[in-house]
């Protein structure tokens, strides 16, 4: 039985999922500007429903974002301490490869694009496919000027807070946020199959930081 915990902060959402086994054990709930001082107290209310404790929990993964900076910190800072402190490692996703999942559970389709927010006259964009359980995703960062709905294959759907941008764009999905039970599944296949990473490579994605966001790619 693999315990997991998953943690994504990175916008108003406070999503925190507990996978025991094959159970999940859940936390999604809009929290603006609340996530410090209730997001330890919520993992403890997963570990207390799920009876288990920091000690059985054998990977933790976490949203990175880009989001919110408070929020991508805290979460980083949260994961990484229980995964040095218990001798774990853990799995990283993008916000964006995160609301990516969330449309693919959605719709089945085969290519996603994430568009975030403008922030400092820049889109930061995902184009994720998926197999066999997992997620392959490639990122780049561009200005609105130079986004051209031509450029991502026929079949793309759009997604993200960056698509209300572009009214040309019709196929796209609204209003979906990332959820930390994302993270549960594809941690649990890359846990099986041992591709987990160390807790000092659990680094947050600034907005404002374009090398940071060239890490990823």
């Amino acid at each position: 039985m693999t315990n997991i915990l998953a943690i994504d902060t990175s916008s108003d959402i406070c999503s925190v999922s507990l996978g025991k086994g094959k159970e999940i054990f859940d936390f999604h709930k809009s929290l603006p500007k609340q996530h410090t001082e209730n997001l330890l107290n919520v993992i403890s209310d997963l570990l207390g429903q799920s009876e288990l404790n920091y000690v059985d929990l054998q990977a933790v993964a976490v949203g990175v974002g880009p989001g919110s900076y408070t929020g991508i910190r805290l979460a980083c800072a949260v994961a990484q301490g229980i995964a040095f402190s218990h001798n774990i490692k853990g799995l990283t996703l993008s916000s964006l490869e995160l609301i990516a999942i969330q449309a693919f559970h959605k719709t089945k389709s085969s290519n996603i694009v994430a568009i975030s927010d403008l922030n400092l006259e820049k889109l930061y964009i995902s184009e994720s496919k998926f197999s066999d359980g997992d997620i392959d995703s490639t990122f780049k960062a561009i200005s609105q000027e130079e986004f051209k709905q031509e450029d991502f294959d026929d079949n793309s759907l759009f997604v993200g807070p960056g698509c209300s941008l572009f009214p040309e764009i019709t196929n796209k999905l609204e209003g979906i946020l990332p959820k930390a039970s994302n993270l549960v599944e594809i941690a649990r296949m890359r846990f099986k199959n041992d591709i987990l990473s160390d807790p000092e490579d659990f680094l947050p994605i600034y907005l404002n930081d374009e090398d940071s966001w060239k890490k990823i790619k």
